[in-house]
């Protein structure tokens, strides 16, 4: 599920914060101190309920406690009973010190409720209970039988309680939080993980392990003879030590027969490990905890670009603090993109001071964080122009200064520094050189440094391009469809044009023979591997290529091994269209 909004009450700066809606990348933009990492932390005492003295606001009133409310959008259909009257699942968790100092935890939920005194919170109650409100209301209902459960009664209760009308009730929620996840599966919170930029990459923390449990899991699983013989032995050593434990109690319980044993292996938790890392120059191993934290952010780096490429349908969200610390900015680039791609099926929250990272999201994303009388506040604009101006301003950004070299005419805005590598190879193959005048900037045109640059460009009269991917095929398609029209729009205000490829994006550019040539006599391509014009190559790519270290996106080496006849034989479109020797010739002139 994912996160809609987020309301906090009393939480380290936090005073009050109501209803701070959020998207599938957020970025937290602000001054040192003025704290951005306030609601990745409040996410983690949410999800992992890591709360001490230290997370209470300092001004709270007497008798007031820390709240965290979430609201979650569900993927799917959900009976409005669950949910509020917004129609989403609301959970609040509440936390206080007791007089012996140990922590207090409640968790509630909100709900749309039946407005009767007498009828309540039917997705916190037991069967029974159900039935009786069925029975009350005078509602015809089989107790048992097929496709008969709680929702099927739930649902009943609900068609005939229209009259009663709804109010929002709050009730607890551990029988809520069962109920609902028996009846609807989608219905899981999902796995949090912060990336502490005190910390950074802890390879011991249960975040980072666990991403590798599956491969400890299977292991284990192929090895069920030695498992079982493990556990046989087990069991016969406990039974022969409590076999004298029995013989000593029958002397007071002479009925006593046997005291039987049932151990309980927990597989799953039995392996952990650390890394450590050899060089070609040295002779030992290196611990990566003795590493610096540089060395420690470019294994996040490829970390996040594994996550990217792992085919897990289980949804996550991470919090990572200031993710550009000790990265170049190329390098941040690469980590930007791990962070997009997993986005599809990902949220995250990120603290940043680069405008990498802030320029990710769509405006509607980026949240501004400012202290004011010592509590921190946090904005959302819906005025475009104010948010960039805002921000541009907070982050200091600066515009790309070989734009006022007169050597580069022409200025290239693509999407990413993959991009960039993708069309100086396109420029080569194709045109026979790289245009010596030509200056490509990585920055697509949903960033915000590219405002900066494009404004940049306007006042200096330099012509300017912006290359975009088709995106069709892609899930999201219509709202990307609807965010390039603004995209274009705007553009062109800038004195710019914007150039769309046919394709979904550059991996359906790939030719078919130059990735067999590259993959060899070692691995011979399936018939049914084909690179259509709006598949998504990368997932064809992990199905098809299996068992090779391949990469599936920004594969360089394929572009690189490709012709010149393949590169405009891929670049041919479903209509017939050349598209990318034309959108070279368009920049040339």
């Amino acid at each position: 599920m994912k996160i809609f909004d987020i309301t906090i009450k009393n939480f380290r700066g936090i005073s009050e914060l109501e209803k701070l809606k959020v998207g599938e990348i957020n970025s937290f933009v602000g001054k040192n101190d003025a704290g951005k990492s306030n609601i990745l932390k409040a996410l983690n005492t949410f999800f992992n309920e890591k709360f001490d003295t230290n997370d209470i606001f300092k001004g709270i009133q007497e008798g007031c406690k820390t709240e965290i409310a979430l609201r979650f959008e569900p993927s799917e259909e959900v009976n409005s009973l669950a949910l509020d009257s917004d129609g989403k699942i609301h959970l609040k968790k509440t936390f206080e010190f007791n007089s012996k100092g140990r922590v207090v935890k409640t968790v509630t939920y909100i709900c749309n409720d039946l407005n009767s005194p007498d009828y309540s919170n039917c997705w916190g109650i037991k069967e029974s209970e159900i039935n009786a409100y069925c029975s009350s209301l005078g509602i015809d209902y089989s107790r048992s039988g097929r496709g008969v459960t709680n929702l099927s009664k739930i649902e009943l209760i609900n068609d005939n309680t229209t009259d009663l009308g709804r109010v929002e009730k709050e009730h607890e929620a551990s029988d809520f939080l069962k109920n609902i996840k028996k009846q609807y599966d989608f219905v899981e919170l999902p796995v949090y993980s912060l990336f502490d930029a005190e910390q950074d990459l802890n390879i011991g923390s249960t975040t980072f392990q666990n991403q590798f449990k599956p491969i400890a899991t299977d292991s284990l699983n192929n090895s069920a003879n030695l498992k079982n013989q493990i556990e046989t032995n087990l069991k016969t050593d406990l039974e022969t030590e409590f076999s004298t434990i029995t013989t000593l109690m029958q002397k007071n319980v002479p009925d006593l027969e046997r005291i039987n044993t049932s151990p309980v292996c927990n597989w799953g938790n039995l392996v952990k490990f650390d890394l450590s890392l050899k060089f070609r120059s040295d002779n030992f191993d290196i611990p990566i905890s003795n590493k610096g934290t540089g060395f420690k952010r470019l294994l996040m780096v490829a970390y996040f670009e594994y996550l990217a490429q792992k085919n897990t349908k289980k949804y996550q969200i991470f919090g990572i603090e200031e993710p550009e610390t000790f990265l170049h900015p190329e390098l941040q680039q690469d980590l930007l993109t791990s962070i997009i791609e997993l986005s599809d099926n990902s949220q995250f929250f990120i603290t940043t001071h680069s405008p990498v990272f802030a320029g990710s999201t769509r405006d509607s994303n980026i949240v501004v964080v400012k202290k004011e009388n010592e509590v921190s506040n946090y904005y959302n604009f819906e005025n475009e122009h104010e948010i960039l101006d805002i921000v541009i301003k907070e982050l200091g950004i600066k515009p790309n200064y070989n734009l006022l070299n007169d050597n580069y005419r022409k200025a290239v805005f693509v999407e990413g520094s993959g991009d960039v590598k993708f069309w100086e190879i396109a420029f080569e193959k194709i045109n026979g050189s790289l245009p010596e005048d030509l200056l490509f900037i990585p920055c697509g045109g949903d960033q915000v440094d590219f405002f900066v640059n494009a404004s940049l460009c306007q006042k200096i009269n330099r012509r300017f391009v912006v290359i975009l991917d088709s995106d069709k095929g892609a899930v999201d398609y219509e709202n990307k469809l609807a965010n390039k029209a603004s995209l274009i729009e705007k553009v062109e205000n800038l004195g710019g044009e914007v150039l769309i490829l046919h394709k979904r994006e550059i991996e359906n550019y790939y030719s078919r023979d130059a990735i067999q040539r590259i993959l060899g006599n070692t691995f011979q391509l399936p018939a049914e591997f084909q690179i259509e014009d709006y598949s998504d190559i990368k997932e064809e790519i992990k199905t098809h290529i299996v068992g090779v270290n391949f990469k599936a996106k920004n594969n360089l080496n394929v572009f690189n091994e490709m012709t010149r006849d393949e590169w405009i034989q891929s670049a041919v479109s479903v209509d017939g269209t050349t598209d990318i020797e034309s959108i070279i010739n368009t920049v040339i002139e």
